[in-house]
């Protein structure tokens, strides 16, 4: 089982920050204070445990300033970038490109603020399965090849190749509501909702990777490759802070209700769907609703 979180890998940071400094910089309308650039420059390499990736923090940052007019400090300004949510940070990222934003673009984005590798997703065939597409997926792609091409051809795509093709039917005049609406529709996974995990003690391990963990989550929702089905586990935090090394039983009587059963195999409680598909948003907002209805009656200040 996933019990335990890999920690952020540390590095120096020098390259990426100068480069897209340098490269973002150049298109601000505010004139640079090299005494300020020099200082959040020096601040950026001796920070660690930063909330976003070092180039997201870059981006974020030099995009507050830009809409300041001004250079702000950086430590003012990094209080901000961690403040923000996941979604709000995506935005401000999105903007800070000043051409349309490419689906390679969207996919370092998605990375860069989330952790989550979609072409990793996508080459391991995992996440929503394509055969439940919907009518709307396949006439964007039909739409894009301006041809007509059956269900099944497109289903058999590759899934970074329908998102392609997905962004190119927009012409990649996309919100960022649009982006992430696409991303669930192809790859099954809601943005939105991950964005709201922080902060319930639920962490989630899809599609053969982590999409939100933090050090003091209480228990995980895994699913397995393609979605069908789910199990739910307690972390190591909870089982150090409370001396209890399973599931509670007041989480097994909630989620019994969801059809959720222990799983000797798993030693987790376990759900899978019958029909074989994919479970849908509903049924992942229910689990995870129901877990951090547990979490704040039981458990509330653990996390």
């Amino acid at each position: 089982m996933f019990n335990s979180f890999k920690k952020k890998k540390k590095g120096s940071m020098t390259i990426i920050i100068t480069v897209l400094s340098l490269a973002i910089m150049g298109a601000c309308t505010f004139g640079p204070d090299e005494a300020e650039a020099k200082s959040w420059k020096s601040e950026m390499n001796l920070t660690e445990d930063l909330k976003y990736s070092a180039e997201a923090t870059v981006r974020l940052y030099i995009q507050l300033c830009k809409e300041e007019k001004e250079w702000l400090p950086f430590k003012d300004a990094l209080e901000k970038i961690e403040a923000l949510s996941k979604v709000e940070a995506m935005d401000l990222y999105l903007e800070s490109y000043y051409k349309k934003v490419k689906p390679k673009d969207i996919r370092d984005i998605v990375n860069d603020v989330y952790g989550i590798d979609l072409e990793a997703v996508s080459d391991l065939g995992a996440g929503k399965q394509t055969s439940t597409y919907s009518d709307e997926v396949l006439g964007l792609v039909r739409q894009a090849l301006d041809e007509e091409v059956s269900d099944e051809a497109i289903t058999n795509m590759e899934k970074i190749e329908v998102m392609d093709l997905y962004w190119e039917a927009f012409d990649g005049n996309m919100s960022g509501d649009e982006i992430r609406k696409m991303i669930n529709a192809i790859f099954g996974i809601n943005l939105a909702g991950i964005s709201g995990l922080e902060g319930t003690g639920v962490a989630l391990f899809s599609k053969e990777q982590w999409i939100s963990h933090y050090e003091n989550d209480l228990f995980v929702v895994h699913t397995g490759a393609d979605d069908v089905d789910v199990w739910v586990y307690p972390t190591d935090y909870f089982k150090e802070q409370t001396g209890v090394e399973a599931n509670p039983r007041q989480l097994e009587v909630a989620l019994s209700a969801l059809g959720f059963e222990y799983s000797e195999e798993k030693e987790a409680l376990y759900y899978a769907n019958p029909t074989g598909k994919s479970v849908p948003d509903n049924f992942k907002g229910q689990t995870l609703g129901t877990i951090i209805g547990v979490i704040k009656e039981e458990y509330e200040g653990l996390n």
